[in-house]
Protein backbone atom coordinates (compact mmCIF):
# COMPACT_ATOMS: atom_id res chain seq x y z
CA UNK A 1 0.00 0.00 0.00
CA UNK A 2 1.42 3.62 -0.86
CA UNK A 3 2.95 5.49 1.97
CA UNK A 4 0.59 8.52 1.22
CA UNK A 5 -2.39 6.53 2.03
CA UNK A 6 -1.19 5.09 5.23
CA UNK A 7 0.13 8.08 6.84
CA UNK A 8 -3.32 9.20 7.74
CA UNK A 9 -4.52 5.49 9.02
CA UNK A 10 -3.95 5.92 13.02
CA UNK A 11 -1.64 3.54 15.01
CA UNK A 12 -2.69 1.10 17.08
CA UNK A 13 -1.24 -1.17 20.31
CA UNK A 14 -1.31 -4.92 19.13
CA UNK A 15 -0.62 -8.19 20.96
CA UNK A 16 1.32 -9.91 17.84
CA UNK A 17 2.25 -12.77 19.50
CA UNK A 18 -0.56 -13.03 22.78
CA UNK A 19 2.64 -13.15 24.84
CA UNK A 20 1.64 -9.75 26.23
CA UNK A 21 4.11 -7.62 24.26
CA UNK A 22 2.11 -4.70 22.36
CA UNK A 23 3.91 -3.00 19.20
CA UNK A 24 2.43 -0.03 17.03
CA UNK A 25 0.72 -1.36 14.22
CA UNK A 26 -1.85 0.56 12.01
CA UNK A 27 -5.33 0.01 12.12
CA UNK A 28 -5.87 -1.94 8.91
CA UNK A 29 -9.83 -3.09 10.07
CA UNK A 30 -10.01 0.69 10.09
CA UNK A 31 -8.93 0.95 6.20
CA UNK A 32 -11.35 -2.08 5.16
CA UNK A 33 -14.37 -0.40 7.27
CA UNK A 34 -13.43 2.73 5.78
CA UNK A 35 -12.89 1.55 1.97
CA UNK A 36 -16.52 -0.04 2.11
CA UNK A 37 -17.73 3.26 3.13
CA UNK A 38 -16.34 5.55 0.68
CA UNK A 39 -17.01 2.75 -2.35
CA UNK A 40 -20.84 3.12 -1.29
CA UNK A 41 -20.40 6.56 -1.41
CA UNK A 42 -18.20 7.90 -4.56
CA UNK A 43 -20.08 7.91 -7.99
CA UNK A 44 -18.05 10.59 -9.40
CA UNK A 45 -15.93 7.77 -11.22
CA UNK A 46 -13.96 7.55 -14.58
CA UNK A 47 -11.54 4.91 -15.88
CA UNK A 48 -7.77 5.65 -16.98
CA UNK A 49 -5.42 2.90 -19.38
CA UNK A 50 -2.13 3.03 -17.67
CA UNK A 51 0.57 2.91 -20.83
CA UNK A 52 4.00 1.55 -21.10
CA UNK A 53 6.00 2.02 -17.48
CA UNK A 54 3.75 4.98 -16.19
CA UNK A 55 4.40 5.02 -12.68
CA UNK A 56 1.75 5.45 -9.96
CA UNK A 57 2.68 9.03 -9.35
CA UNK A 58 3.13 9.99 -13.13
CA UNK A 59 -0.49 8.97 -13.39
CA UNK A 60 -1.30 11.37 -10.51
CA UNK A 61 0.04 14.27 -11.71
CA UNK A 62 -1.64 13.61 -14.83
CA UNK A 63 -4.91 13.38 -13.39
CA UNK A 64 -4.54 15.66 -10.81
CA UNK A 65 -2.09 17.70 -10.94
CA UNK A 66 -0.36 16.18 -7.68
CA UNK A 67 1.80 13.50 -7.65
CA UNK A 68 1.28 12.58 -4.08
CA UNK A 69 -2.49 11.99 -4.66
CA UNK A 70 -1.38 8.21 -6.14
CA UNK A 71 -2.44 6.81 -3.10
CA UNK A 72 -6.16 7.67 -3.97
CA UNK A 73 -5.74 4.73 -6.58
CA UNK A 74 -5.55 2.18 -3.74
CA UNK A 75 -8.58 3.71 -2.11
CA UNK A 76 -11.00 2.73 -5.29
CA UNK A 77 -9.54 -0.38 -6.79
CA UNK A 78 -9.90 -3.34 -5.15
CA UNK A 79 -7.24 -5.27 -7.11
CA UNK A 80 -4.95 -2.62 -5.71
CA UNK A 81 -3.22 -4.18 -2.54
CA UNK A 82 0.38 -2.53 -2.59
CA UNK A 83 2.99 -1.19 -5.25
CA UNK A 84 3.36 -4.97 -6.59
CA UNK A 85 -0.04 -4.89 -7.98
CA UNK A 86 0.52 -1.66 -10.58
CA UNK A 87 0.94 -2.89 -14.24
CA UNK A 88 4.92 -4.26 -14.76
CA UNK A 89 6.75 -2.58 -17.58
CA UNK A 90 7.93 -4.75 -20.04
CA UNK A 91 11.32 -4.67 -18.25
CA UNK A 92 10.35 -5.29 -14.44
CA UNK A 93 7.49 -7.83 -16.00
CA UNK A 94 10.27 -9.57 -17.81
CA UNK A 95 12.31 -9.61 -14.43
CA UNK A 96 9.30 -10.56 -12.53
CA UNK A 97 8.81 -13.84 -14.89
CA UNK A 98 12.76 -14.98 -14.75
CA UNK A 99 12.06 -14.65 -10.20
CA UNK A 100 9.16 -16.38 -10.39
CA UNK A 101 9.28 -18.63 -13.17
CA UNK A 102 13.37 -19.57 -12.76
CA UNK A 103 12.33 -23.56 -12.80
CA UNK A 104 13.06 -26.35 -15.17
CA UNK A 105 10.00 -28.43 -15.71
CA UNK A 106 10.69 -32.52 -16.85
CA UNK A 107 7.14 -33.49 -18.13
CA UNK A 108 6.06 -37.32 -17.15
CA UNK A 109 3.79 -39.39 -20.11
CA UNK A 110 1.14 -39.67 -17.13
CA UNK A 111 0.57 -38.37 -13.55
CA UNK A 112 1.59 -41.74 -11.71
CA UNK A 113 4.40 -41.15 -13.44
CA UNK A 114 5.13 -38.30 -10.57
CA UNK A 115 2.54 -39.31 -7.80
CA UNK A 116 0.21 -42.60 -6.76
CA UNK A 117 -3.33 -42.42 -5.47
CA UNK A 118 -4.68 -44.51 -2.74
CA UNK A 119 -7.48 -47.00 -4.74
CA UNK A 120 -9.13 -47.92 -1.04
CA UNK A 121 -11.16 -44.73 -0.98
CA UNK A 122 -14.04 -43.66 -3.52
CA UNK A 123 -13.07 -42.10 -7.14
CA UNK A 124 -14.05 -38.76 -5.53
CA UNK A 125 -11.96 -39.19 -2.09
CA UNK A 126 -8.96 -40.68 -4.01
CA UNK A 127 -5.88 -38.47 -2.35
CA UNK A 128 -2.72 -38.28 -4.30
CA UNK A 129 1.01 -38.81 -2.84
CA UNK A 130 3.77 -37.51 -4.10
CA UNK A 131 6.49 -39.86 -5.41
CA UNK A 132 8.88 -37.44 -5.14
CA UNK A 133 9.75 -35.04 -2.02
CA UNK A 134 9.95 -31.57 -2.63
CA UNK A 135 13.68 -30.15 -2.04
CA UNK A 136 15.23 -33.54 -3.13
CA UNK A 137 17.56 -33.78 -5.83
CA UNK A 138 16.58 -35.00 -8.95
CA UNK A 139 19.33 -36.73 -11.57
CA UNK A 140 19.19 -37.63 -14.79
CA UNK A 141 23.06 -38.41 -14.16
CA UNK A 142 26.00 -37.46 -12.13
CA UNK A 143 26.52 -33.88 -13.96
CA UNK A 144 22.99 -33.10 -14.68
CA UNK A 145 20.50 -32.73 -11.69
CA UNK A 146 18.68 -30.43 -9.71
CA UNK A 147 16.09 -29.93 -6.74
CA UNK A 148 12.69 -30.15 -6.62
CA UNK A 149 10.54 -26.95 -6.17
CA UNK A 150 7.23 -28.41 -7.37
CA UNK A 151 5.05 -31.24 -7.95
CA UNK A 152 2.12 -30.86 -10.32
CA UNK A 153 0.01 -34.08 -11.29
CA UNK A 154 -2.58 -31.95 -12.98
CA UNK A 155 0.11 -31.47 -15.81
CA UNK A 156 1.98 -34.36 -15.36
CA UNK A 157 5.57 -32.51 -13.99
CA UNK A 158 7.90 -31.61 -11.30
CA UNK A 159 9.78 -27.97 -11.44
CA UNK A 160 13.16 -28.15 -10.79
CA UNK A 161 15.34 -24.90 -9.39
CA UNK A 162 18.96 -24.89 -9.27
CA UNK A 163 19.50 -27.12 -12.37
CA UNK A 164 23.10 -28.31 -13.13
CA UNK A 165 23.35 -29.46 -16.86
CA UNK A 166 20.78 -30.04 -19.45
CA UNK A 167 17.98 -32.62 -18.85
CA UNK A 168 16.54 -34.30 -22.37
CA UNK A 169 13.43 -35.81 -23.09
CA UNK A 170 13.32 -40.18 -23.25
CA UNK A 171 16.16 -40.10 -19.98
CA UNK A 172 15.36 -41.54 -16.79
CA UNK A 173 15.48 -38.76 -13.97
CA UNK A 174 15.77 -40.21 -10.64
CA UNK A 175 15.28 -39.15 -6.76
CA UNK A 176 18.08 -39.02 -4.37
CA UNK A 177 15.87 -39.22 -1.36
CA UNK A 178 12.60 -40.58 -2.40
CA UNK A 179 14.09 -43.34 -4.86
CA UNK A 180 11.47 -42.93 -7.74
CA UNK A 181 12.29 -42.56 -11.18
CA UNK A 182 10.32 -41.88 -14.47
CA UNK A 183 11.15 -41.61 -17.97
CA UNK A 184 10.71 -37.77 -19.14
CA UNK A 185 8.69 -37.32 -21.83
CA UNK A 186 9.90 -33.36 -22.37
CA UNK A 187 11.64 -30.84 -21.06
CA UNK A 188 10.22 -27.36 -20.83
CA UNK A 189 11.23 -24.09 -19.03
CA UNK A 190 8.75 -23.20 -16.44
CA UNK A 191 7.72 -19.97 -18.04
CA UNK A 192 6.62 -22.24 -21.12
CA UNK A 193 4.71 -24.77 -18.93
CA UNK A 194 1.02 -25.34 -19.45
CA UNK A 195 -0.61 -23.24 -16.77
CA UNK A 196 -4.36 -23.93 -17.84
CA UNK A 197 -5.99 -24.87 -21.07
CA UNK A 198 -9.39 -22.49 -22.77
CA UNK A 199 -12.16 -24.15 -24.61
CA UNK A 200 -15.03 -21.85 -26.53
CA UNK A 201 -18.63 -22.80 -26.04
CA UNK A 202 -20.60 -20.83 -28.04
CA UNK A 203 -24.13 -20.17 -27.51
CA UNK A 204 -27.05 -19.73 -30.27
CA UNK A 205 -29.72 -17.34 -28.43
CA UNK A 206 -33.50 -17.45 -30.05
CA UNK A 207 -32.65 -14.85 -32.72
CA UNK A 208 -29.92 -16.25 -34.11
CA UNK A 209 -26.91 -14.30 -32.37
CA UNK A 210 -23.98 -16.27 -31.10
CA UNK A 211 -22.78 -15.78 -27.89
CA UNK A 212 -19.28 -17.30 -27.34
CA UNK A 213 -18.29 -17.99 -23.66
CA UNK A 214 -14.37 -18.96 -23.09
CA UNK A 215 -13.66 -21.15 -19.63
CA UNK A 216 -10.80 -22.14 -18.15
CA UNK A 217 -10.13 -26.45 -18.24
CA UNK A 218 -7.50 -29.00 -17.13
CA UNK A 219 -8.03 -31.00 -20.39
CA UNK A 220 -6.07 -30.80 -22.83
CA UNK A 221 -7.18 -32.73 -25.61
CA UNK A 222 -9.09 -29.98 -28.68
CA UNK A 223 -8.43 -26.84 -26.25
CA UNK A 224 -5.94 -23.74 -26.34
CA UNK A 225 -2.77 -23.90 -24.32
CA UNK A 226 -2.29 -21.33 -22.12
CA UNK A 227 1.66 -21.05 -21.28
CA UNK A 228 2.55 -19.21 -17.30
CA UNK A 229 4.01 -15.88 -19.82
CA UNK A 230 0.73 -16.20 -21.77
CA UNK A 231 -1.37 -16.30 -18.26
CA UNK A 232 0.82 -13.86 -16.38
CA UNK A 233 0.71 -11.51 -19.69
CA UNK A 234 -3.32 -11.41 -19.22
CA UNK A 235 -3.36 -10.94 -15.35
CA UNK A 236 -0.73 -7.75 -15.93
CA UNK A 237 -2.71 -6.12 -19.35
CA UNK A 238 -5.73 -6.47 -17.41
CA UNK A 239 -4.26 -3.92 -14.28
CA UNK A 240 -3.98 -1.47 -16.90
CA UNK A 241 -7.23 0.01 -16.83
CA UNK A 242 -7.51 1.13 -13.36
CA UNK A 243 -10.62 2.96 -12.02
CA UNK A 244 -10.01 6.84 -10.37
CA UNK A 245 -12.26 9.91 -8.83
CA UNK A 246 -12.66 12.36 -10.93
CA UNK A 247 -10.54 15.24 -9.75
CA UNK A 248 -13.47 17.56 -9.18
CA UNK A 249 -14.89 15.13 -6.20
CA UNK A 250 -10.84 14.65 -4.81
CA UNK A 251 -10.95 17.23 -2.24
CA UNK A 252 -14.22 15.90 -0.71
CA UNK A 253 -13.30 12.30 -0.85
CA UNK A 254 -9.83 13.08 1.18
CA UNK A 255 -11.06 15.35 4.08
CA UNK A 256 -13.97 12.24 4.04
CA UNK A 257 -11.15 9.57 4.50
CA UNK A 258 -8.98 11.49 6.73
CA UNK A 259 -12.02 12.45 9.17
CA UNK A 260 -13.23 8.54 8.88
CA UNK A 261 -9.65 6.82 10.10
CA UNK A 262 -9.10 9.47 12.18
CA UNK A 263 -12.24 9.27 14.16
Amino acid sequence: MPQGYFKHIPNINYDFKSDGNYRQAKDLFRKVSVWNHLQEGITGYSYYRITEGERPDVVAAKLYGDATLYWLFWLVNENLQDLSDWPKSQFLFNKYMDRKYSGTCLIASTSTDIVSYDHSKIEEEQLASRKFVLGEKVSQSSSVFGFVTNINPTHNRITLNNVEGTFTANSTATGAESGKSFTISSVVNEKDAVNHYTTVVTTTLVNEEDIVHTFRTTVPTNNTVVTNVAHELTLNDEKHLIRYIEPRFAGRVINEFINLVGS
